[in-house]
């Protein structure tokens, strides 16, 4: 067993504590957080952004989705950490492990503060009946993390103020809408914990977490009053007055839950986004649950991130392109391995950098929305893998290269996957990359009715790979925020329907999602083909009102990696019109003299097939 799981179990015997839950987020259920809270990762050596762990007095398990599941076999691997893949035939949820394992008189112990309250009711509801302990209020992960020297502080960034002319929509009037709400629903007091929910509402952002510009921070609107708790170090005296001007409250972060024992009124907060420990004070003012206020309204865009979005894909399409055009010229060693102008090995971390180096040169063009993925090969068929300096293996030829990146621009948010035949590639890999292809081009395509949720529309994008044998092992699509978190919900296409419809919305105009099929056969390739849509209506019949998508990303497939014979006339259609949206739009970013070359290598690589 890891050393660092023995030393938690040591601590487990002395609190007389039996199970003790460990789960990959912060104090604002956040999906990627600040190193400060790695501890999951520092337990189990597993490093995928998503994983929960259980370990009792002489086990440990740890339980990830199919994005993960090579990765996490790879680096579980001597751990002594058993392997729960969820969504398999035979694996029990947690809730439901604990059920079936807990004995009478056992104790269950977590971190209150970074378990959502929903997690925490559900286990809850599966205990009722034995004669159990539930210790929510102590963090022995965090403890073992503290005491091995090597925990990073946390720390706080800069709040800025994003400008209206991005944002669209004043703080002022945001607050308004939510008060509306509010009110609408009958309750006095709402908190809202979602780091990204309080940057959009409060037209702020700041960098407190990796690629995702937001900051440290709960809200509570209460009546009149908005209170603001942020470090308050980390905003300046010119941004201070323009909140107070807006009738925003400021106290210090740290104060918030000693805050929450003080509100004269219940109080009520999303269960699904809030952590236990705020959520069990809610119940305590004689509140409770409601679903977000602010989700959808943050989902749909208005007119001016909608602009600001499409110039940062563009942008974005033409820093890619001058990337590819670049790359189209490697040559090979003698080792048939890509070098670069000097002769230098090209490897997946050098290739990453290299695009990040042409996104630079773009105005308005702040960082990655997320670690780069850069595959050769089998490294591919790991659905999240970030290459290291370990891993980093040189581009050779006869394969796939899958690439799956994005960029924050100050006026949206990017989030791009495509796959490149490098050298002979066998049938099979082309049969398989134009199944994935002919998904992305029909639900890119698609016309759906008012009402539709991305549950309705997973299907469009699966059916071509479900003729073959094959799926994959994540949603087909999600949200994305405007200049905010590349994951956004509750938007998603997905295949798999929750019983909980808080997790779920119906798609409408001004919304932005990904549509991202892909394979992944262990241990040879992955293919993945990604690009974000924009909702918009089409139109509205006698029967209906239609709605579809427009393409937000505009960068070329790989046609060498296409079997056209397996592509029917009406899909040929769709890829040629798809590369004319291209060529048309991006040609006029690409006049100077200087991308001559990138220009000619555009033309052909959009030039209709027949």
């Amino acid at each position: 067993m890891r050393n660092e799981i023995v030393k938690l179990q040591e601590l487990m015997k002395q609190e007389n504590i039996d199970y003790y839950y460990v789960v990959t987020s912060d104090y604002h259920g956040s999906e990627y957080t600040a190193p400060y809270f790695s501890v999951r990762e520092y337990l189990s050596g597993f490093t995928g952004s998503a994983g929960s762990l259980i370990i009792t007095r002489d086990e440990c398990y740890l339980w990830t989705d199919g994005r993960y599941f090579v990765q996490a076999k790879d680096e579980l691997e001597g751990s002594g950490i058993a392997l729960m893949k969820m969504g398999e035939k035979g694996v029990p949820n947690i809730p439901d492990f604990l059920a079936e394992n807990m004995n009478d008189g056992e104790a269950l112990a977590f971190d209150g503060r970074t378990v959502a309250a929903d997690i925490c009711i559900r286990i809850n509801d599966k205990l009722k009946g034995k004669d159990v302990k539930i210790i929510k209020d102590i963090d022995l992960g965090g403890r073992v993390y503290d005491e091995s020297g090597v925990r990073p502080e946390l720390k706080f960034s800069e709040v800025n103020d994003y400008p209206i002319t991005y944002a669209g929509v004043s703080r002022g009037d945001k607050i308004a809408a939510v008060r509306a709400k509010i009110n609408e629903d009958g309750i006095v007091c709402y908190v809202i914990t979602s780091l990204d929910e309080i940057a959009w509402l409060f037209n702020l952002r700041g960098h407190d977490v990796p690629m995702n510009p937001v900051f440290m921070s709960y809200a509570v609107i209460c009546g009149d009053k908005v209170s603001l708790y942020v470090n308050l170090d980390s905003v300046d005296d010119e941004l201070k007055a323009a909140l107070k001007n807006d009738g925003i409250d400021l106290y210090d972060y740290s104060s918030f839950y000693e805050e929450l024992k003080n509100i004269d009124a219940p109080f009520y907060l999303d269960k699904s986004k809030a952590n236990s420990a705020a959520f069990d004070y809610a119940k305590a003012s004689g509140g409770g649950h409601i679903r977000s206020l602010i989700a959808l309204m943050k989902a749909v865009k208005n007119d001016t991130e909608l602009e600001g979005i499409r110039d940062a894909h563009i942008k974005d399409a033409v820093a890619y392109v001058r990337f590819l055009a670049w790359f189209n010229e490697r040559e090979t060693d003698r080792f048939d391995r890509l070098v670069d102008d000097e002769g230098n090995v090209l490897t997946e971390i050098g290739l990453s950098d290299r695009l990040e180096a042409e996104r630079k040169k773009m105005e308005g063009y702040v960082e990655p929305s997320f670690d780069p993925i850069s595959a050769i090969g089998e490294h591919g068929a790991i659905i999240h893998y970030s290459a290291d300096e370990e891993s980093d293996a040189e581009i050779n030829t006869d394969t796939f290269l899958l690439m799956d990146t994005g960029s924050q621009f100050m006026s949206g948010t990017t989030d791009i996957t495509r796959t490149t035949a490098l050298g002979d590639v066998t049938p099979k890999m082309k049969e398989l990359y134009t199944a994935v292809l002919k998904g992305n081009l029909r639900l890119m395509n698609t016309r759906f009715t008012k009402g539709s949720r991305g549950e309705n529309l997973d299907i469009v994008a699966r059916t071509p790979l479900w003729e073959l044998g094959y799926d994959f092992k994540h949603g087909t699509g999600h949200g994305v925020g405007c200049y905010l978190n590349v994951h956004e919900s509750p938007v998603a296409i997905r295949n798999k329907i929750f019983d909980d419809r808080d997790n779920s919305c119906e798609l409408l105009p001004g919304m932005i999602v990904s549509n991202e099929p892909g394979v992944y056969i262990e241990g040879e390739f992955g293919i993945r083909l990604e690009n974000l849509l924009e909702v918009v209506q089409l139109e509205s019949t006698d029967y209906a009102e239609f709605y579809g998508f427009r393409p937000l990303t505009l960068v070329p497939f790989d046609k060498e990696s296409i079997l056209f014979e397996q592509m029917s006339a009406e899909e040929k259609e769709m890829l040629n019109d798809y590369h004319i949206l291209v060529y048309n739009t991006l040609r006029d970013y690409l006049e100077d003299e200087a991308d001559e070359d990138v220009l000619d290598f555009l033309f052909d690589a959009t030039r209709p097939v027949r």
